[in-house]
């Protein structure tokens, strides 16, 4: 027993230390974290799908038992790597090694929490990504120039988006233009690099959103009274038929 409990603390030492030294990993092997943790989590429960475990009169201390649990090992890389985790596909990664780890018996409260926990690092990844590339397309489609001037609009009584600098008839013109002629080929990135087909076109549909959203704001406050433009004939679409066109 004392063997036993010499070596489970060598091998719960390893674990921590191995989940600390993620990063410093990640730099000598050129593996992301996420895949140094699926496959540690891998072998291990190769290895303990096929042990017979202890014998049924060796007695095995609740110390030992817990840090040689499935549940230890999980919670502990798991933890560490979502910490570290900077791309969906690590998202994906860290699911499939959960996943694997499921199939040793893990603790069902142990297993919705983790699930949880990977599913909201999930959504602020897509969240981060969306954003940032909704800012890229807006750019390229030229609408980021209007909305830029009509956010730093001063909220004065009786002020008009007309006489706002960047927001001239001549300006919105030259905007709307460049716009509708994205709307054939929308901008939005294929991201190619998200090797998940549904987080791909999570993300791509979020951005088309975000995109169709600003146009329908600026339409909206264009065509109000404080906008005050006498001619809107440069407005050649409206946001249902832009939410047609400007699909992922």
């Amino acid at each position: 027993v004392e063997c036993l409990q010499e070596a489970t603390q060598a091998y719960g030492a390893s674990v921590k230390v191995y989940s600390a030294m993620l990063e410093n990993l990640t730099l000598i092997s050129g593996a992301s974290e996420a895949s140094l943790v699926h496959s540690m989590m891998e072998q291990i429960t190769n290895v303990r799908m096929a042990s017979p475990g202890f014998a049924s009169d060796v007695g095995c201390p609740k110390t030992v038992q817990k840090t040689l649990s499935m549940e230890f090992l999980t919670e502990t890389l798991l933890e560490a790597a979502l910490s570290l985790c900077k791309t969906l596909d690590d998202v994906v990664t860290l699911k499939m090694s959960l996943t694997i780890s499921k199939k040793t018996g893990l603790n069902h409260m142990l297993v919705a929490d983790l699930e949880n926990r990977v599913s909201q690092k999930e959504q602020t990844l897509v969240e981060e990504l969306v954003q940032s590339e909704t800012n890229e397309v807006l750019e390229i489609c030229g609408l980021s120039p209007i909305l830029n001037a009509w956010k730093n609009m001063p909220n004065v009584e009786g002020m008009t988006m007309e006489a706002q600098p960047g927001l001239s008839p001549d300006d919105l013109e030259s905007a709307m233009k460049d716009f509708y002629a994205s709307l054939y080929s929308p901008p939005i990135p294929a991201f190619e690099h998200i090797h998940d087909p549904i987080l791909r076109k999570l993300a791509r549909s979020k951005i088309a959103s975000n995109v169709v959203n600003v146009y329908q704001d600026l339409y909206m406050a264009i065509t109000s009274e404080k906008g005050g433009y006498d001619d809107l004939s440069f407005l050649g679409h409206t946001p249902s038929q832009v939410k047609t066109l400007f699909s992922a």
